[in-house]
């Protein structure tokens, strides 16, 4: 079944009060007010960007939807969830959350309080068990699963792993745990850097499969018994233990999109997208830069179908562009496998049907 996408234009996001006028448009034409009951708590996942990235989603753009939320709850929240990588200032949620603030994401600014949704080291999340191809079960950060509705706003980009990220990416690598992004990024044992090792003893705690010790003062992994789920790397705290970085492009788009079916599960369904087609850069707003944009501002996108408003949005980049913006901005990348394999699963439809909104709320 066709997914439904509506679609309003925007020429210049500069313009805040344009953005804010048509993503309050778009809120009222998809009636989500309509599918909350009253005093729900509901979640906005967005990205705060990487310090000194400024492509981002705006703090007011978001404070537009906490407001149109707040007619029907004041439990509403902005969230993300600690990255794996250490050379990020978001490993952590006091870093994290001192960075959403730098980034004008206040309770003036965004109207809504900060939440980060794995906890202060990334290890608070709930397995949800949703038996598929690579995961049984995925580590969804645990304020995530506790929401009662969840509303996805994302800044489409390029993306030099995954070639374009939209909806399904924020949902499902934003969405994870730090031991969950571990396991979509990688399919073997950690690796281990004695230079930096104290001999702390913090990794071979937690360690499940007692495959850690200390010996002479530096921490060694036994390969027979390690298990590969990554838990040292996200307790480790002097970058001794390290992401191998060796999982293929198409399987870890499909390692994504499992752990996006395992945040909707939780949520049972209750997801709300919009695509921000804004400030389109090659790469992520994870990069600690003031990339410049490779396309004009084209407008925003919104849907109840991740794969439909993902589909959307990169027609109308292409579209736009006059070839594949995302494959040719990142060569040897392919995003077919995360909405090939999403549809598969069940996720939503390619097919959608597109209706043009030509008036402002």
């Amino acid at each position: 079944m066709a997914g439904k996408v509506y679609f309003a234009e925007v020429k210049d996001s500069s313009d805040e009060d344009l953005v804010s006028r048509r993503t309050k448009a778009l809120l009222a034409r998809a009636d989500i007010l309509g599918v909350l009951e009253e005093g729900s708590y509901v979640g906005i996942k967005i990205h705060f960007g990487e310090h000194g990235n400024k492509g981002h989603v705006k703090p007011s753009w978001a404070k537009t939807v906490v407001r149109n939320l707040n007619e029907k709850t004041h439990k509403v929240f902005l969230t993300d969830s600690n990255v794996l990588y250490k050379t990020s200032l978001r490993t952590n949620a006091i870093d994290h959350i001192k960075t959403a603030l730098a980034h004008g994401f206040t309770l003036e600014g965004a109207g809504a309080p900060v939440v980060i949704a794995d906890g202060l080291l990334g290890e608070e999340y709930k397995t949800i068990e949703i038996g598929k191809n690579h995961f049984s079960g995925v580590k969804i950060a645990r304020a995530i699963t506790e929401c009662d509705y969840l509303v996805c706003l994302t800044h489409v980009t390029g993306h030099m792993q995954t070639s374009f990220a939209g909806a399904l990416k924020n949902l499902g690598m934003g969405c994870a745990s730090r031991q969950g992004k571990y396991e979509q990024h990688s399919a073997s044992i950690p690796q281990t850097a004695p230079a930096f090792c104290t001999g702390c003893g913090m990794c071979v705690s937690a360690c499940g499969a007692s495959a850690i010790s200390i010996q002479k003062g530096k921490a060694r992994i036994s390969k027979d018994k390690c298990i590969g789920c990554g838990q040292c790397v996200v307790v480790c705290r002097t970058n001794a233990l390290n992401t191998a970085w060796c999982e293929t492009l198409e399987n870890l788009q499909e390692k994504m999109v499992e752990y996006a079916y395992g945040v909707i599960r939780a949520l049972k369904g209750k997801v709300f997208y919009m695509n921000y087609l804004t400030h389109i850069t090659k790469n992520c707003d994870c990069l600690a830069k003031d990339e410049r944009p490779k396309i004009d501002d084209l407008g925003i996108a919104a849907s109840f179908d991740p794969v439909a408003v993902d589909k959307a949005s990169l027609d109308i980049v292409n579209a736009s562009y006059g070839k594949d913006f995302f494959k040719d901005m990142n060569s040897g990348t392919d995003w077919a496998a995360q909405l090939g394999y999403a549809e598969e699963i069940g996720l939503g439809s390619m097919e959608y049907r597109l209706e043009r909104m030509t008036q402002d709320a």
